[in-house]
């Protein structure tokens, strides 16, 4: 996992948290950071995950067409394996680049900026109030573990299908589109493990409601 970890948005600046050397760290965010343009931001993240969902869908098709055959065969999954390890990577480099870009030229941060970086992240946007609960806690653990259960069961789903004869050799149809999509999931595992811990994320945050938190 990280050591810095992504805290959220203060006055121009990205925040994070060294979570080996306990300390407080800003740089200058990516103009693709803006938590107070939320909505804007939707609009491009709209507009890539559509374009990722057409291009994936046009290459399982010409895929279909081209292999001349109606039915999965090993060059079909080969062919999925890629769109699925490009989905993954595009989207995951595309997060670190937001999230992290500058981290390399950060310098020391306050409380002050730090408080304000906690109030400004949308992850409260799911929540009632801005305190950290045990509730809160028990949500960030049971959806991370939702994420990775159902990315890890789907390869052992497919897998199992296959063994069974359920996969190689039977009829393609409208669900390959759902299929294509598959390294979306993966993803969600490495931004809620990686690339924005939320279990991490409440428990630095905890740290600085509970006044714990060390520096000025």
């Amino acid at each position: 996992m990280r050591k810095i970890i992504y805290i959220g948005e203060a006055d121009g600046y990205t925040i994070y948290f060294d979570t080996k050397k306990k300390y407080l760290l800003k740089s200058k965010k990516s103009r693709w950071l803006n938590n107070e343009k939320t909505r804007n931001n939707s609009k491009y993240i709209i507009f890539v995950l559509v374009i990722l969902l057409l291009i994936s869908s046009l290459v399982a098709f010409f895929a279909k067409d081209q292999l001349f055959s109606s039915k999965y065969t090993s060059g079909i999954l080969i062919i999925l394996a890629i769109i699925w390890v490009f989905e993954f990577l595009f989207l995951t480099i595309v997060t670190d680049r937001i999230l992290y870009r500058n981290v390399k030229k950060a310098k020391s941060a306050t409380k002050r900026e730090l408080g304000k970086a906690i109030r400004n992240n949308n992850i409260w946007n799911i929540f009632n109030n801005k305190k950290v609960t045990f509730m809160k806690k028990l949500f960030a653990w049971m959806l991370t573990l939702v994420v990775v259960c159902a990315t890890i069961g789907f390869i052992i789903s497919l897998y199992l299908a296959n063994e069974q004869g359920y996969f190689i050799g039977f009829p393609i149809g409208s669900e390959i589109i759902a299929l294509s999509l598959f390294g979306v999931l993966p993803y969600l595992t490495a931004v809620l493990i990686w690339e924005n811990n939320l279990i991490r994320w409440f428990t630095v945050v905890e740290k600085y409601q509970n006044k714990k938190m060390e520096g000025k």
